[in-house]
């Protein structure tokens, strides 16, 4: 049966005013933006802003701030405007620093005062070592401390002088002389005063020489108890020594230990420090002397002289901060986070000691707020569970990198930890919020507060006053010519295209600064005083030609017949779909041809770019909703037996998404009852499983597509495009589309159902179903369901479904077998 060529009701067009979201100049209350007060408010973000406030305040464990947003929306702006606020109402942090730790000396001791103490008390040290290098040597260079040191020394050599004679003169009396041998003192007989060679105490007389023997042993004896009581005088001297030595050490050090002690005498742990300083200088006063000498060793245990252990390494200086730090650390490497020991090269070999340990970020932020990005934080290896560590911990212990990861570390010390309180605030996607809060149960413990950074917001009066002081901020901020209305107004319906929304407007401040900045180019090569609508409009389309270079080789391709597209025409089972290609920040749309084949079969819809994998699973959903429209609306009363192939024509990247549902099952109806489809209009739009059309993305630019092929040969005045009614509020039009709607040479259609752009494509009735469950006659469905019924009947006379039939013969071949 043929179709009824009978004219049905004409389909709404869009008229011009539906097809952009014109912002009046006359209606802006000021000339430009010169006139405006600056911006000081983040605009548009209430609820993370809300957010941001509630987490900063909250003192609690575990209540860090991961703020999520798509980047350009000024997230770093605001927390860091909101932060800097807060932050400066606090009170200023405390120093760090470390010190030598005279009973551990690998493990440095960290040390915390009031802001400023801790160079101070660095500068201090500094001139009491300075000065006692000077004080210590000339004490012990003084003629009183050289005379009583002589005093002593003189005591003793008399006293042992006394004793030596002593010795002599008894061996005297013997008979004997004592003279040394060796380290050894030895007794010799003697006669005459002098000496009795071997020979002559060979002749003597055995008696004589039992006499000198007595003798020599009394003596001797003699002679060991000397030695005695000489080293008990040595060690006794020695000890004399020692203390006056600590006696001038302490007159010498005495005064400027007190001095010390006197101008941090309100701070606890310094003056703990200091008399452990204090006995260890008494202790070690020769350092101080060698100190002078030239070429003096240096100590490989303590990395450098013995003096350097009594230096301070501040390492958090707060002498300048005012209020609460806030640090954005834009590196968060481990290092850069935790801190870390420099190396020093000594001859071949790498040192390091307490004065080389340098503070991270986190130590520098202590007691405030400490800024991140989280992708560059778990990037970097071992960063992002030191940083979850030490807020579990509450302390930083500045270590080697492999001793955290389970290896041998190699810097030999281990700092004592500091203990922390700061804000974490962590920069990052809504994605990665998702699967760090499903798989990391710390992130959950660890970071509270959510606040979720919006992409746009309501156009209204307020909003776009906002939009303008924004402009202005920016062009005082950055020395840019200012904006005239006319210009404003053009930035707001661009803002309004950004997120094709006639209602809203874009918060990517990023995206609009950076037409604000170009458009002060375009102003200033004009020689103009402000920018105006014009300049902005340049700036737009400059950008546009920057970037669409892929555009354009594919606009040439259509117009030299290399992609097969028809603008004019009808054509049964082929139809113009409208595509969106994204190329990094820009994004445009082109008309692509689809086809469909229909035949006698049971497997139903086949996608051929699924079957060649090249399909994503939004595009295979929406030929299966497809399926589930055509077995609905046909296959109420027996199965369908079809097959139909549909396909996306010289596509070769891959497809996907459902805004061609209603494209591909129009062109399934036109191959099925073979009725040519209007290659002159192109069409978009997803459809349920009840023939109802659901919006779709990229209206504008596919539309704007089409029409660029179509204008190539000229405008036939019949073409134009149908999409979604739900899209309409999203359009934003380019001027030439809006002056070719005015004239009547494009036309756009707003559908709510398939039958609506069936109707449109084919200027046929689609039918209504009537209560005997059949369509008017002459009707699309009517074709459609007579079509599908002698298909069903051929498939039948075969004797069932192709597929039971190969099932079938199977079992009997492999019994013949």
């Amino acid at each position: 049966m043929k179709a009824k060529s009978t004219p049905h009701t004409k389909h709404r067009e869009l008229d011009v005013s539906e097809l952009k979201a014109v912002c009046d100049p006359a209606s802006l209350p000021y000339e430009t933006t010169s006139e405006l007060e600056t911006l000081s408010e983040m605009i548009g973000q209430d609820r993370a802003s809300r957010a941001i406030q509630f987490g900063l305040g909250m003192k609690s464990f575990g209540y860090n701030l991961y703020v999520a947003g798509t980047p350009g929306t000024g997230k770093k702006t605001l927390i860091r405007t909101v932060v800097e606020e807060i932050a400066k109402k606090q009170p200023t942090p405390k120093d760090v620093f470390y010190v030598y730790d005279f009973e551990r000396p690998e493990r440095p001791r960290s040390i915390m005062v009031p802001p400023g103490v801790g160079c101070q008390f660095r500068a201090a040290m500094e001139g009491f070592i300075e000065e006692l290098k000077e004080e210590v040597p000339n004490a012990f260079k003084s003629e009183d401390f050289e005379s009583r040191r002589n005093e002593i020394m003189q005591t003793f050599q008399r006293t042992r002088g006394d004793l030596l004679e002593k010795v002599q003169a008894e061996a005297r009396t013997k008979g004997l002389a004592v003279k040394a041998a060796g380290p050894q003192l030895v007794a010799v007989p003697v006669v005459d005063g002098k000496e009795v060679s071997s020979e002559e105490y060979e002749s003597l007389s055995p008696d004589d020489k039992e006499a000198i023997k007595t003798n020599q042993e009394e003596v001797s004896e003699t002679i060991q108890e000397v030695y005695r009581t000489v080293r008990s005088m040595q060690d006794e001297t020695q000890d004399n020594l020692k203390e006056l030595d600590k006696k001038v050490a302490l007159i010498a050090t005495g005064y400027y230990l007190a001095k010390l002690r006197k101008e941090f005498d309100e701070h606890e742990e310094i003056l703990e420090y200091l008399d452990e300083m204090r006995r260890d200088v008494i202790g070690n006063i020769s350092d101080f002397l060698e100190s002078e000498e030239e070429g003096a060793v240096d100590s490989a245990a303590e990395g450098g002289t013995p003096l350097k252990r009594y230096k301070v390494n501040v390492i958090v200086d707060n002498s300048k901060q005012k209020g609460a730090p806030v640090i954005t650390e834009t590196h968060p490497t481990y290092r850069n986070l935790i801190g870390y020991a420099e190396r020093e090269a000594r001859m071949g070999t790498l040192f390091t000691d307490f004065t080389l340990i340098r503070a991270g970020s986190i130590l520098t932020a202590n007691h405030g707020y400490l800024i991140l990005d989280l992708v560059d934080l778990l990037a970097a290896p071992l960063a992002w569970d030191a940083l979850k560590r030490v807020l579990q911990d509450g302390e930083v212990k500045i270590q080697d990198p492999d001793e955290q990861s389970g290896g041998v570390g190699t810097l030999g010390l281990r700092p004592e930890p500091v203990s922390i309180d700061l804000k974490v605030v962590v920069l990052g996607s809504s994605e990665l919020y998702g699967l760090l809060y499903e798989h990391d149960e710390d992130f959950q413990k660890l970071f509270k507060i959510k606040a979720e950074f919006g992409t746009v917001m309501k156009k209204n009066d307020n909003h776009l006053l906002q939009y303008a002081r924004f402009v202005k901020t920016l062009c005082d901020k950055e020395g840019l010519k200012h904006f005239d209305r006319g210009a404003v107004a053009a930035l707001v319906e661009h803002s309004s295209r950004m997120v094709s929304d006639k209602k809203r407007l874009t918060l990517r401040f990023s995206d609009v600064a950076d037409l604000v900045r170009e458009s002060n180019y375009w102003a200033d090569q004009r020689g103009r005083e402000v920018v105006g609508r014009e300049d902005l409009t340049k700036a737009i389309d400059e950008k546009t030609f920057r970037s669409n270079l892929y555009e354009q080789l594919i606009q040439e391709m259509i117009d030299e017949g290399t992609i097969l597209i028809d603008c004019g025409g009808k054509a049964v089972g082929q139809i113009n779909g409208l595509s969106v290609y994204q190329i990094g920040d820009y994004s445009f749309g082109k008309p692509t041809r689809l086809t469909a084949q229909v035949g006698v079969g049971d497997k139903g819809v086949i996608n051929i770019e699924r079957e060649a994998h090249m399909s994503g699973r939004v595009h295979d959903k929406g030929v299966l909703i497809l399926s589930g429209y055509l077995h609905g609306k046909y296959g109420r009363n027996q199965p369908l037996s079809l097959f139909a192939s549909i396909c996306f024509e010289q596509s070769y990247s891959g497809v996907d998404g459902d805004s061609a549902s209603s494209t591909e099952l129009y062109a399934i109806l036109s191959s099925l009852v073979e009725i040519p489809l209007k290659q002159f209009i192109a069409v978009t739009g997803s459809i349920n499983q009840k023939g109802v059309i659901q919006p779709i993305g990229g209206a504008n630019e596919k539309i704007e597509g089409f029409f660029d092929t179509c204008k190539v040969n000229g405008l036939s005045g019949d073409q134009g495009a149908i999409i979604p009614h739900q899209n309409v509020q999203n359009l934003m039009l380019k001027d030439e589309i809006i002056q070719a709607v005015r004239e009547g040479t494009f036309h756009i259609y707003p559908i709510e159902t398939v039958d609506e752009g069936m109707e449109i494509l084919t200027d046929l009735e689609a039918g209504k179903l009537r209560e005997d469950g059949t369509y008017p006659e002459g009707t699309v469905h009517d074709l459609v369901q007579r079509r599908l019924d002698e298909m069903a009947e051929i498939v039948l006379r075969r004797g069932g479904a192709f597929e039971e039939d190969e099932a079938e013969e199977e079992p009997e071949e492999e019994e013949a077998n």
